[in-house]
């Protein structure tokens, strides 16, 4: 063999060598949102853990509590590259589509739940994924943590049913869920998650559609700030972990291989530790002298086809008629 061919593999090797370790050597940020108390952050830390414990040359920093952002600020981010993974709601400021996330009475029950969210192969996640990749983004887990009630500083009149309540309760940045709590009797003001403990405590909203009975007790019972529970149970409070579509695409099938199978595992988790908590937050919330309010069947059926009659038409407005056949087939 000549020196030339020598020279020749061996920078061929070389740059091989180099390659793999490259490949190899990856730093990985997880941004999380959820409050430093809640049990989810037990869940995604052991994630975390687990990725950098796979030996396969991940390295893996978790941000809990919206360190490194709100949930609208981290998908921006997670676009850009800034962040590489993220746990959080994804909101609909990108792209309107999103509001798929606010359809009213989607799900109502956990088999449900399982069915649409849990299972990845799922239509809604299909669609959920088509989105989020059309800007970057590579969906990972979907998580259903629960239905979402409203708290309240008084008892809502006529609570059971759509009649005017005479109060102003926020909504998130939905179109679809203001429209929702109008249609249910409500004034509306639309206020970031942040805003709104110091909003509810200073009685400048009567309360707030936001919260499974665990966050409705962790974040207003236990602080003295509300008195009263209504489980609409209209909406899931949903997150996702998601990863910049560039970075996953850049890692090894073994590393891609890990992170697929932590997240979806803590997905699961997050899901099974939520309903299973859920009643116990209500025995808590009654503990703390909180009115609980309570519907019949047949009240919440007529809430329900209020709903979808008057809330449901104008949604292919917003997400698209294509997309709402396909949710809803």
């Amino acid at each position: 063999m000549s020196f030339i061919s020598k020279l020749m593999i061996g920078a061929a090797s070389a740059a091989m060598i180099s390659s793999a370790a490259a490949a190899q050597d990856v730093r990985l940020r997880i941004a999380g949102t959820v409050p430093a108390e809640h049990f989810g952050n037990a869940v995604l830390e052991q994630m975390a853990k687990d990725i950098e414990d796979a030996g396969v040359g991940i390295s893996v920093k978790y941000f809990p509590a919206s360190q490194l952002g709100s949930g609208e600020e981290l998908l921006e981010s997670a676009i850009r590259g800034n962040v590489e993974m993220v746990h959080a709601t994804v909101y609909a400021q990108k792209d309107p589509r999103l509001e798929i996330n606010s359809l009213p009475f989607l799900v109502t029950t956990k088999e449900e739940l399982d069915a649409v969210y849990g299972d990845q192969n799922s239509e809604y996640n299909k669609i959920l994924s088509e989105i989020l990749t059309s800007f970057g983004i590579k969906p990972l887990a979907t998580i259903g943590e629960g239905l979402i009630g409203m708290i309240a500083s008084e008892m809502p009149p006529n609570a059971t049913d759509v009649g005017d309540k005479g109060m102003n309760v926020r909504a998130w940045s939905s179109q679809i869920a203001k429209q929702t709590m109008e249609e249910l009797g409500y004034q509306v003001t639309t206020l970031n998650w942040a805003e709104v403990f110091p909003a509810v405590q200073a009685g400048t909203i009567d309360g707030a559609i936001c919260c499974t009975p665990e966050w409705a007790y962790t974040t207003f019972a236990a602080s003295g700030v509300g008195n009263t529970y209504v489980p609409y149970n209209a909406f899931i409070e949903s997150t996702m972990i998601y990863a910049n579509a560039e970075f996953f695409d850049g890692l090894t099938d073994e590393q891609k291989a890990v992170i697929e199978q932590e997240t979806a595992e803590a997905g699961a988790e997050i899901t099974r530790l939520a309903w299973e908590r859920s009643q116990g937050f209500v025995d808590q919330l009654i503990e703390a002298d909180w009115t609980i309010v309570e519907f019949t069947q047949e009240e919440r059926d007529a809430i329900k086809s209020h709903i979808q009659a008057t809330v449901w038409p104008g949604v292919a407005d917003v997400v698209g008629q294509d997309i709402l056949d396909r949710l809803t087939q």
